[in-house]
């Protein structure tokens, strides 16, 4: 059990303070258990650390994941990959976000993996002759970032790339936390028209990448949309953003409680 008082971090239960958050450890690891046990043979677990692992603590959090096996890790920025490599010499981290091609030093120094957010921040990238690792995000229907998955001619740039290793390829199911029939038939188009893409890609001469499409509710909802990883987020700390219902379930414990000292009991009259 971890305890955060005042931005300090405490080990034991023995302090002063009127509020205080509790991190349970334990739970993390149970809930990574649980995740990796829903996914299908031979996926792994990405671990979504980004925004201090939701207030969990990013370093402790993929520290204490790493020594459960996780190797993959995700964060939303350069500045936080950086802050997350500083404490771990070990592991895959992957920037999500957009990352101006003028830090590609930075990326290459601290050994992030960027995603490119669509063919033209990959030629900026490959631009700085920087041997960076990058994951190609492909836009399926979301259209956040990406590069369009049925645009082939933009698919052909990204297969031209001289500096850039692609270590993934991925998109993200966006309403795979619901299971109406329109959304089950858009995440099925949007499943559909990522395999297109990465068996395109494949055609061109691009081979030795991972894929990951699932976040936590596209690993509850939809197994038979796996890749080879599965970005899992909310579901790692114990919550779902919902409380619709899932087609697999998973024992799912919290892992943040937000305590505080009674300081008074009153009595009033109704």
């Amino acid at each position: 059990m971890i305890r955060t008082l005042a931005g300090r971090t405490f080990a034991g239960r023995a302090f002063a303070g009127r509020a205080w958050t509790e991190v349970d450890l334990s739970a993390l690891r149970h809930n990574a258990r649980a995740l990796a046990g829903l996914a299908p043979q031979g996926v792994r677990i990405m671990a979504v650390v980004k925004a201090d692992a939701y207030g969990h603590g990013d370093v402790r959090v993929a520290q204490t994941l790493y020594r459960c096996g996780v190797r993959d890790f995700a964060v939303a920025t350069l500045e936080e990959g950086i802050r997350l490599r500083r404490h771990m010499a070990r592991g895959r981290i992957l920037v999500l976000g957009y990352t101006d091609p003028r830090e590609a030093a930075a990326l290459w120094r601290w050994r992030l993996a960027q995603t490119a957010v669509d063919a033209a921040h990959a030629q900026a990238l490959d631009a700085q002759k920087k041997r960076l690792h990058v994951h190609l995000a492909l836009d399926t229907g979301m259209h956040r970032l990406g590069t369009d998955a049925m645009d082939g001619a933009a698919l052909d740039a990204l297969c031209s790339l001289k500096w850039l290793r692609v270590d993934g390829v991925f998109t993200h199911l966006c309403v795979a936390d619901e299971l109406t029939e329109q959304a089950r038939a858009f995440t099925a188009a949007q499943a559909a028209r990522f395999r297109a893409a990465v068996e395109m890609l494949r055609e061109r001469g691009l081979h030795g990448f991972q894929t990951h499409a699932q976040a936590t509710y596209g690993l509850m909802n939809y197994p038979e949309f796996s890749g080879d990883v599965a970005r899992v987020g909310i579901g790692l700390y114990g919550v779902l953003s919902q409380q619709g219902q899932t087609r697999m379930q998973a024992d799912l414990q919290p892992a943040l409680a937000l305590r505080a000292r009674v300081a008074q009991v009153r009595r009033v009259a109704a």
